[in-house]
C-alpha cells in the first residue's frame, strides 16, 4: 500500500473517531439538560406540597438568581400636645381616637415591608392623666392608630423617655408590645439586646437606636431626669457632650450585630429647631460611616435636615444620612413657634435590594416624601392631618387644604433634599 493511501486511511479513522466522540458528548449534555429540567421541576412540584415554612426556604435557595427588594419607609417624630388630646377626645365614648391624623398616608405606610417611626411620648396609661410638654403621657390607643396606619417597627429612645419614670418606660414597653411592634431604643431587661434583626426575601437588617443623654459620675440622664439604677440599663444612649464616647457607645452595639446585610442606626441628636446638622451629627455620621454603618435615620430638631450620601474616609463605603426627618405628628405650629418649619416632614421610603443570598445587598432607591401637618377647624373642634404631598390627583381629593401653605412647605423641605440618581422628590406637583 503507497504511503498516501495509509494517511488517507488514517485521517479517516482518525475523523470517525471525532465524530464518534462528538456524538457521545452531545447525548450526554442533552442528557444532562433534560436531566436538570425535570429534576428542578419534579423538585418544585415536591416542593409545593411541603408546609410552608420549609416550602419557602426550599424556594428561596431554588431562586437565587432572583432579585430580591424591601422597602424600608421611616417617618419622625411622634408627639401629642394638649390640643390634640382635646381634638382626639370623644366624649360621648369618653375616648381618644387618632385614627383620622394618618389617613392619607396610611397607603404610604401599610405598603412597606418595615415602616419605623420615632414615639416621643410615653404610654403610662390613664390613672396618673394625660398631660404633654414639658413631661408627655399619651393615650394607649395612640399606639392602636401607629399600628392600625401599618406602622411596625418604633423607636421609643429619645429626650423624654423618662418623662413618667419607671412606670413610663416598662408600661409603654408592655403596650407596643401587645400591639405587635418591635421596639428599638428602651427595653425590658439589661439582659435583652441593644438592636433587632429584621428579615425579609432574604435580607436582613440590623436596626438599633440611641438618644443624646447627659452622663455625669457613670449617671444617665435624659431631658435632666436620672435614669434609676433599675432603667439605667434599659435604654440606648449616647454622651451628648463628647462624640468620640458617643460613637465608641454605638459601635460597641454594632460589633454584637454578627453582620446583618444592612446596619441601620437610629439617632435622636442635633439641636432643635436647627435646619443644618451640628458639627456633632456631621463629626458622628462620619464615624459610623467608617465603620459600615449603611443607614442613619435621625430625629429631634422637629424640623427637617438635609437627606445626603456621605463616603467613607478609605472611599469604599457610602452611607445614606437622614439628619432629621422633623415632626410628623404635633401641634407645633406656626403661630405658636414662630417658625413654619415644624409643620414639616419627611416620609422616606428606601428600596433595599439582593441579587441572591450570596450578594451584597444595597440601597437602590431613597424616595423622599415631604409631608405637612394640617390643622383646620370643623364643628368647633380642631382636626390634625398629616399630608403626603406626593400626588398631585391625590391632594386635589382631600378637603380643607390651604394650598399656598402646602406649596411653601413642600418647597422647604426639598430644598434640603441633594436630588441624585438615587435621591428622588416628587416633581411637577404645582
Amino acid at each position: 500500500m503507497s504511503r498516501s493511501k495509509k494517511l488517507k486511511r488514517s485521517k479517516k479513522k482518525k475523523l470517525i473517531s471525532l465524530l464518534i466522540i462528538l456524538s457521545i458528548l452531545f447525548l450526554l449534555i442533552t442528557c444532562l439538560i433534560f436531566g436538570f429540567y425535570y429534576g428542578l421541576k419534579g423538585l418544585r412540584n415536591n416542593v409545593s406540597k411541603l408546609p410552608s415554612n420549609e416550602k419557602d426556604k426550599i424556594s428561596e435557595d431554588l431562586n437565587t438568581n432572583e432579585v430580591n427588594t424591601i422597602t424600608l419607609t421611616a417617618v419622625g417624630d411622634i408627639m401629642v400636645h394638649m390640643p390634640q388630646l382635646t381634638a382626639q377626645y370623644d366624649s360621648s365614648t369618653n375616648s381618644y381616637c387618632f385614627d383620622n391624623n394618618f389617613q392619607h398616608v396610611k397607603n404610604y405606610v401599610k405598603n412597606s415591608d418595615f415602616s419605623i417611626a420615632n414615639l416621643e411620648t410615653t404610654l403610662a396609661g390613664s390613672s396618673i392623666g394625660y398631660s404633654s410638654y414639658p413631661v408627655f403621657n399619651s393615650p394607649d390607643s395612640l399606639s392602636t392608630a401607629l399600628n392600625n396606619c401599618g406602622f411596625n417597627i418604633l423607636s421609643t429612645i429619645n429626650n423624654h423617655s423618662l418623662d413618667k419614670g419607671d412606670l413610663g418606660l416598662e408600661r409603654t414597653l408592655k403596650i407596643l408590645k401587645q400591639d405587635g411592634f418591635d421596639v428599638v431604643g428602651t427595653k425590658n431587661s439589661s439582659y435583652e439586646k441593644n438592636f433587632i434583626i429584621k428579615k425579609k426575601h432574604g435580607i436582613s437588617l440590623g436596626i438599633t437606636s440611641f438618644s443624646y443623654a447627659e452622663i455625669k459620675n457613670s449617671i444617665k440622664y435624659v431631658n435632666g431626669l436620672p435614669a434609676s439604677s433599675d432603667t439605667s440599663d434599659k435604654i440606648n444612649v449616647f454622651d451628648v457632650h463628647n462624640v468620640d464616647n458617643a460613637f465608641n457607645s454605638i459601635s460597641k452595639t454594632l460589633s454584637e450585630m454578627n453582620n446583618p446585610d444592612i446596619k441601620i442606626v437610629i439617632l435622636h441628636w442635633g439641636n432643635e429647631y436647627q435646619r443644618v446638622p451640628s458639627s456633632f451629627q456631621t463629626s458622628l455620621a462620619q464615624k459610623l460611616c467608617d465603620v459600615g454603618v449603611d443607614i442613619i435615620i435621625g430625629s429631634h430638631p422637629h424640623v427637617v435636615q438635609p437627606v445626603d450620601i456621605i463616603t467613607s474616609s478609605d472611599n469604599k463605603k457610602e452611607t445614606l444620612v437622614i439628619y432629621s426627618l422633623g415632626n410628623f405628628l404635633s401641634n407645633q405650629r406656626r403661630e405658636l413657634m414662630g417658625t413654619p418649619y415644624t409643620e414639616d416632614g419627611l416620609l422616606v421610603n428606601i428600596n433595599i435590594t439582593k441579587k441572591s443570598k450570596y450578594d451584597t445587598a444595597r440601597i437602590s432607591k431613597v424616595e423622599c416624601i415631604p409631608t405637612w401637618l394640617n390643622k383646620y377647624y370643623t364643628d368647633s373642634k380642631s382636626v390634625y392631618e398629616i399630608i403626603p404631598i406626593s400626588n398631585k390627583e391625590e391632594l386635589s381629593n382631600i378637603k380643607n387644604l390651604p394650598y399656598n401653605k402646602l406649596k411653601k412647605s413642600f418647597e422647604n423641605t426639598t430644598s434640603l433634599i441633594k436630588h441624585s440618581d438615587l435621591i428622588s422628590y416628587p416633581k411637577n406637583l404645582f
